[in-house]
């Protein structure tokens, strides 16, 4: 009847000059050595009648340097394996509704350089080099317009430099 309870997991925190706040780590299980599978991770936010839950994951503040640097990665192979496969997916729309974006951006500087972003297919060793496909959505509805592509180079300011090239 009313709202279900919270969980804070919280590592300590340091008053130190230059000391370190405390580490969380959360690990599944390992499997055996030979043979079997490691254990499995889920980061589920709630369902609801109304919205879903959020799920933010944030790096750490830095009040006189860089803030974190955040790393989404998967393991190597093993020798007779791939590396894992990272899928950014949205969830399909109900019966009235758009499906969700998906947004790379990098923050404006303030003082410094813009971010880059770099999307870069891996090379073959024996086999061949990845593939790289731009697709926009198609549309299967009467006078709808299908979704564009636009690849455009950034502006130079109006009172010089010289645009990006393409």
């Amino acid at each position: 009847t009313g709202d279900g309870g919270a969980m804070t997991l919280t590592a300590g925190k340091t008053a130190g000059n230059n000391a370190v706040g405390g580490a969380v780590t959360i690990a599944a299980g390992q499997a055996s050595a030979s043979g079997g599978t490691g254990g499995a991770m889920s980061l589920t936010a709630g369902a609801g009648a109304d919205d879903g839950g959020a799920v933010s994951i944030t790096t750490g503040l830095g009040t006189a340097a860089s803030s974190g640097t955040m790393t989404l990665a998967t393991a190597a192979g093993g020798s007779a394996g791939d590396s894992g496969s990272i899928s950014l997916v949205t969830g399909d729309s109900a019966t009235a509704g758009a499906t969700g974006d998906v947004s790379i951006t990098t923050g404006a500087a303030t003082g410094g350089n813009g971010g880059d972003i770099k999307l870069e297919v891996g090379d073959g060793n024996t086999g061949d080099g990845g593939a790289m496909t731009l697709t926009a959505g198609k549309t299967a509805g009467n006078n709808a317009v299908g979704g564009a592509v636009t690849i455009a180079a950034g502006q130079a300011s109006a009172s010089g430099g010289t645009g990006g090239a393409m």
